[in-house]
């Protein structure tokens, strides 16, 4: 029997898959440099800086606040200018590019801000580089993401590379989420100062592999002579229904999904301990995010997305609802396993939930072509990343007055102080100096006994931090009487080996010949002094706070983004196919029609 020939691929075809991989994979960086900043600025900030409940609220509302209305101008202006753009390099690979090493710049800046720079002076230098940050990031952003929707308009081909896009991206979060928590509790400050060079090193790299060897698609005549204004792609965006409704879809959903990994860390170290056993919890997220978005097209093609898309919030409230009634009983303990386990039906709910939303609004590119007879890849496009921005600010907000209301921001400013000045201490560079830290901070442990129960508590707190402000030894390191008591109990170590705690140990210990050696230890050998003024001193009040806020709030969202988009949203396959032999009988008409012209 003759075997039947396989149909060769057309060029345009190779060219697809060549740029499907490219494309795809160059995300990993991508989204290992957004987890840094989505995920671990707040963490950074809150656990790498001394500062106080009015510092935090600033610098966490101007980055949520002003940062979005920084948004409104930035990523609409970004988008017109990449849409009017016409280089020999293309539209979007020249702004993927300069976003990307611009980018990286502000990135390692924002995480290697000096320790002696604290207070309002800290909050000041990262709230401008935040706005820079921003405005960057919306370069590469914008760019990469509208060229998503320009690389093919074929319904496979599209469903193919957003999902692959999609899953690299996933990868991208799993890699940074889980080296990111794994290496920074216990040294804060110096590990998220090589995290950042690393992630950055990736991120360009990645990026400029889509630069270099992503093709775009050929424009037509009309798109190289077109030019957007801001005024046009207002109304470009006003006048599409379907992608204003997937913008608000975009944004309950990204405010949902967001909130359990913002506060996780919290949660994670006042229920279980501060260490860095949360990358099994992160393991489990990226693992599941890839499969999710690996069965998603079969689940599709199986069901259609709508049906997915109700499973699937259905599947991911049943995990956070899980979440919420951890720990109360002895059935459903709080303990690693256990809030993995429900961590597995949130992530692929949601990871599938999400693939749809993408695909959804990609789609928004060819129902304005359909609508208006124009592509406007890079307008359309522009409202992803705002949403998602936007969410963040939200996110900001809601994590700010959870910790600042609930008391534990403050309370976590025992692991801040321990953080800031286990670095302090490293560099100090004389044995003499490191003696008189010590001494110094015990002077004040057995001179004053900070009872928070005391009802003189808060006049001896500030006569203790008038008297730190005068302290020749001990004001440059920027120490607060009412963390005094929690830094009493990290451990100093002496060539790797574990002394006494700092409120004990005998300063003698530390002499000209071992001082570059001699350490503050915050945990290890069966001792963490962060666990014993965190997790132990936390209130039932703090965990009511942050368990509504990851479970019960995140499944309100879910549920109010999946009404919206089975009201509001039209475009399901049937009408997209719809759409595109529509788009394509005029294509032919306008052919057929210069060809006569011609003749």
């Amino acid at each position: 029997m003759a075997r039947s020939a396989t149909k060769p691929l057309s060029a345009e075809d190779r060219q697809f898959n060549k740029n499907k991989w490219l494309f795809s994979f160059s995300g990993i960086g991508r989204d290992m440099s957004y987890q840094l900043i989505a995920s671990f600025l707040l963490v950074y900030v809150q656990f790498g800086a001394t500062l106080n409940v009015a510092q935090f609220t600033t610098v966490s509302l101007i980055i949520g606040i002003v940062g979005r209305i920084w948004d409104a101008v930035n990523d609409p202006m970004m988008g017109a200018i990449i849409e009017g753009t016409h280089m020999k390099w293309g539209k979007f690979k020249p702004w993927i590019l300069i976003g990307a090493v611009t980018c990286g710049a502000v990135i390692i800046m924002m995480f290697n801000i000096p320790v002696s720079v604290t207070g309002w002076n800290f909050v000041v230098l990262m709230c401008v580089l935040y706005l820079l940050w921003e405005t960057t990031f919306t370069m590469n952003d914008i760019g990469y993401w509208s060229m998503l929707a320009s690389l093919s308009s074929k319904k496979e081909q599209r469903n193919s590379i957003a999902t692959l896009t999609v899953m690299f991206a996933g990868l991208g979060a799993f890699i940074g989420q889980g080296g990111i928590s794994f290496l920074y509790p216990g040294n804060v400050r110096q590990a998220f100062s090589w995290i950042s060079v690393a992630v950055v090193v990736i991120f360009v790299s990645m990026q400029t592999v889509t630069a270099v060897f992503v093709k775009e698609r050929p424009r037509t005549a009309v798109e190289k002579s077109s030019k957007i204004s801001l005024k046009h792609m207002w109304k470009t965006i006003r006048q599409n229904d379907q992608i204003l409704w997937m913008t608000l879809i975009i944004l309950f959903y990204n405010i949902a999904s967001s909130l359990l990994v913002a506060l996780a860390y919290n949660l994670y170290y006042i229920e279980i301990g501060y260490d860095g056993q949360t990358i099994i919890f992160i393991a489990i997220f990226g693992v599941i995010n890839i499969f999710a978005n690996l069965i998603y097209p079969a689940l599709s093609r199986r069901w259609g997305r709508k049906k997915v898309q109700n499973v699937s919030i259905i599947v991911a409230c049943v995990g956070y609802a899980g979440i919420a009634l951890l720990g109360w009983t002895s059935i459903l303990p709080f303990e690693l396993w256990t809030l993995s386990l429900f961590g597995v039906l949130v992530f692929g709910g949601q990871a599938i939930y999400y693939m749809s939303c993408i695909i959804n609004m990609t789609n928004c590119v060819e129902y304005n072509e359909y609508k208006r007879g124009e592509r406007n890849e890079a307008v359309i496009s522009t409202l992803r990343p705002f949403m998602a921005k936007f969410a963040d600010a939200l996110k900001y907000v809601i994590v700010t007055l959870v910790l600042a209301v609930s008391g534990v921001f403050l309370l976590s400013q025992n692991i801040s102080t321990m953080e800031t000045q286990k670095n302090y201490f490293a560099r100090i560079e004389s044995y003499e100096a490191k003696q008189q830290y010590v001494t110094s901070v015990q002077k004040y442990l057995n001179d004053y006994n900070l009872d928070p129960e005391a009802s003189d508590y808060a006049e001896k707190v500030a006569e203790i931090n008038k008297l730190l402000e005068q302290d020749e030894v001990l004001s440059k390191y920027q120490i607060q009487a009412e963390y005094l008591g929690a830094l009493g109990d990290v451990r100093i170590a002496v060539d790797g080996k574990v002394s006494s705690t700092l409120k004990d140990v005998d300063a003698s210990v530390i002499t000209a010949d071992n001082f570059k050696n001699v350490t503050i230890e915050i945990s290890g050998d069966g001792f963490n002094a962060a666990n014993e003024n965190f997790a132990q001193k936390g209130t039932l009040s703090m965990r009511l706070w942050l368990r509504a806020s990851v479970s019960v709030l995140p499944m309100v969202l879910l549920i109010v983004s999946l009404v919206i988009q089975n009201k509001k949203f039209i475009i399901d396959e049937k009408y997209y196919d719809m759409m595109m032999e529509e788009i394509e009988k005029r294509k032919q008409g306008e052919l057929d029609g210069r060809a006569e012209e011609t003749l």
